[in-house]
């Protein structure tokens, strides 16, 4: 079957219908024809609305769609209120989506479709109440976060790093910046250190006070260049805000293919040990993730664990997801839950306790342990999406408004043949071909004769460049008289296209060998696209875990999460500060259109609102959707965002600037005072009058490859509740509560108003 996508573009083709909202909807102009109506890459659709009461409201829209997927967007004149909308697969679906309006009364919508044909059966708006949506601000400049275009590597580790009282962070790169820590200063400005000399390929990071010194310190992982040359992990030791590389003089030299390093306390000791997790290195046998004990004195000692350290997956969350004091992990993908005994044993419970459609679950990108429905339970929100090397498997975004074709291919032994409708000249530009060892040349052959040409490709370090490349233009315009007929072979490894004549082209990549990650590329000036392989559906559906005390269970339909999308990181906080944790999702988007990440708002812990009118998006952004953190960065009482943007886009730290939000409590949590024990795993519970109790864990909100310590916690206090009483509990059992403390106000476990428990 051939996918096609023709642009023989029309204006706008508008549906004059009105609506009356405020309970029911009634057509103004009873000539004016309504639902059932079609949207497509050609043809858009208008509507007259009038929206009464409030500019805030839930619009349901019913549709349905033939293709395998599509992406459907909803704009109020300029204003974007929807920004394309994942629909996952053909049949019939039902979205929700929490909107803004600009304002109060007549005014006409927009659907815009990407993709497959839409077909719109029917469009609902309604009111909706206690609601405060969230609205945020990038902030990066007016700090002083610079940051370069990089690839990024799963989200960020934020802690209190200088031991002030303000979070500080540190941010991932990969292969092209080497990790950096951004030091806080008082919620003002950041100031950038570069932890290393030389880009080095960087994965995970890790914040925690090993030595107990009363600074944190920072574990970073390396890669091991594919499996053929492991690699240790990277210990800096915090001297006084000097970081000093002391891994092999603390024991830590095993080479690995390392991603997520994690500071744990898997004896119940006191201080930290060391869980390293790593991907799988080819042709080796035995242990994949790697295990120390603190041996007290700054070194560690090697520990096997059974189970655990023979279990392929390379991401983590560190929880306590039953709450018993005792480090839990969640490993991914595949997804897997293994219960801590507090003495380096564990037993994988997943079988037992998450139902059988989740067991070992794949494509879970990141996870994050929160309490959404404020039963002091710890429920699990996965992300899932597909991840780079899946991605790059015929992955094709045609675009016929700007009429630009994106591919990403797999650089495997293979051939990929597309042909398309275009003028008399075409452009070639964003070649991007991962190396994957292979150092030969990857030209354009142009027609019968193959003319041969170069482009210069991004996805090499610049001792990897082929010569030829180096002084090669980074885009082609192409001409039909240059590329007329086809070849009769394709014998060598590259680009062939040629032109056959009546605005008909015909383009084939070949790959004689497995040479590179992915292939890339951008062609511009095309008006139809075809191809006779299924094109990559990237949407994968999250899960939402409800714990029930002895079980979780899946409850993602009811909590009316996103239906599909290709998610590559979740974090959580109380946005809008009305007592009920929501969550952040992370969306990677088109191959190269950066799309509004997703906020999931708790609507009083019975379901989500979905809404992409969150401001905490940059439109210029080149990248894609990661991970980040939600932390309160300037200890104003409300909950900010860092926001990596994957595959060279930036960092951003977007302020909270909500407005008429509810009350908020913030606490820090310091060192226990008998045992001096760090603030790492300790257990904050706030106390509501109506009985409600709101529970934190010392840690990071939602993890992937990277761990922090954010020990300032920020709970949202709805605006009719008071606090009976907050209770700290340390890992080694040290207690200390808070009576009846005032809201909007920081308190810390140091200060003499906290009392031991």
């Amino acid at each position: 079957m051939r996918h096609a996508i023709k642009r023989r573009f029309n204006p706008l083709a508008v549906v004059l219908f009105s609506l009356v909202v405020g309970g029911c909807s009634t057509p103004l102009d009873k000539s004016s024809p309504s639902f059932p109506s079609v949207v497509s890459n050609t043809q858009s659709l208008e509507h007259r609305v009038n929206i009464k009461d409030s500019t805030t409201k839930l619009v349901t829209i019913d549709l349905s769609i033939t293709a395998d997927y599509a992406h459907l967007s909803l704009l109020s004149g300029a204003t974007l209120l929807i920004d394309n909308l994942d629909i996952p697969k053909s049949g019939q679906h039902k979205l929700t989506y929490l909107v803004d309006f600009p304002a109060l009364g007549e005014q006409t919508l927009t659907f815009r479709s990407r993709g497959g044909k839409i077909n719109l059966m029917s469009f609902d708006v309604k009111n909706i109440d206690n609601v405060n949506l969230p609205q945020f601000k990038d902030h990066s400049a007016a700090i002083g976060l610079k940051t370069d275009e990089t690839f990024k590597y799963g989200g960020p580790s934020v802690g209190d790093v200088n031991n002030d009282g303000y979070l500080d962070f540190v941010t991932n790169n990969h292969n092209y910046v080497p990790t950096q820590l951004f030091t806080n200063h008082q919620g003002k400005s950041v100031s950038e250190l570069r932890l290393f000399k030389h880009s080095l390929d960087f994965h995970g990071s890790a914040l925690g006070d090993y030595d107990q010194d009363g600074d944190l310190d920072i574990m970073v992982a390396k890669g091991g260049a594919n499996g053929t040359n492991p690699t240790s992990y990277q210990l800096l030791r915090n001297d006084n805000g000097k970081f000093k590389q002391v891994s092999n003089a603390a024991g830590i030299n095993t080479p690995a293919r390392g991603r997520s390093p994690r500071w744990v306390d898997f004896d119940l000791d006191g201080d930290l040990d060391l869980a390293l997790f790593n991907a799988k290195t080819p042709m080796k046998k035995g242990a994949i993730q790697l295990f120390y004990r603190n041996q007290g004195d700054g070194t560690f000692e090697p520990v096997s664990v059974p189970g655990l350290e023979t279990f392929n997956a390379e991401r983590v969350l560190i929880t306590d997801f039953n709450r018993d004091g005792k480090d839990d992990v969640v490993l991914y993908s595949p997804f897997s839950i293994w219960q801590g005994h507090g003495d380096f044993t564990f037993t994988n419970v997943t079988q037992q306790l998450v139902p059988k459609s989740v067991v070992n679950a794949k494509q879970v990108t990141a996870v994050t342990d929160v309490d959404v429905n404020n039963d002091g339970l710890i429920d699990l929100y996965l992300s899932r999406g597909l991840p780079h090397f899946q991605l790059s498997n015929k992955s094709i975004d045609f675009n016929p408004l700007t009429q630009q074709l994106d591919v990403r291919d797999q650089g495997k032994k293979g051939r990929t043949l597309i042909t398309f409708d275009a003028g008399e000249q075409i452009n070639l530009s964003h070649v991007d071909l991962v190396f994957r060892q292979y150092r030969g040349n990857y030209p354009i052959f142009l027609g019968k004769d193959k003319k041969r040409l170069v482009i210069k490709a991004s996805g090499f370090q610049p001792n990897q460049i082929p010569e030829e490349m180096k002084t090669a233009p980074a885009q082609l315009t192409i001409q039909a008289e240059q590329a007329q007929g086809w070849a009769d072979s394709q014998a060598e490894n590259g680009f062939y296209l040629g032109y056959l004549g009546n605005g008909k082209w015909q383009m084939e990549w070949v790959r004689h060998k497995t040479i590179y990650w992915n292939v890339s590329f951008k062609l511009s000036g095309l008006t139809n696209v075809a191809y006779d392989w299924p094109a990559n559906n990237r949407n994968v559906q999250d899960i939402l875990l409800i714990n029930q005390g002895d079980r979780f269970v899946n409850a993602s339909q009811q909590w009316q999460i996103p239906k599909g999308g290709n998610h590559w990181g979740v974090t959580h906080g109380d946005f809008n500060n009305d007592g009920w944790t929501d969550l952040f999702v992370h969306r990677y988007g088109f191959l190269d259109d950066r799309v509004t990440d997703l906020m999931l708002l708790n609507m009083q812990g019975k379901r989500f609102a979905i809404t992409t009118m969150h401001g905490a998006h940059d439109v210029n952004d080149p990248g894609h959707g990661d991970m980040g953190q939600a932390f309160d960065f300037d200890l104003d009482g409300q909950i900010d965002l860092l926001n990596g943007s994957e595959e060279e886009g930036h960092w951003y730290l977007y302020k909270n600037v909500s407005s008429n939000q509810g009350n908020n409590l913030l606490i820090h949590i310091g060192y226990s005072a008998k045992d001096g024990i760090d603030p790492l795993g300790a257990e904050v519970v706030v106390s509501l009058d109506d009985g409600t109790q709101l529970v934190r864990r010392v840690g990071s909100a939602g993890e992937v490859f990277s761990q922090g310590v954010i020990n300032t916690l920020q709970f949202g206090i709805a605006k009719q509740s008071k606090v009976k009483k907050v209770s700290v509990v340390w890992r080694n059992g040290e207690t200390k509560q808070l009576i009846k403390p005032k809201l909007n106000q920081r308190y810390s476990t140091d200060a003499n108003n906290f009392n031991n428990g």
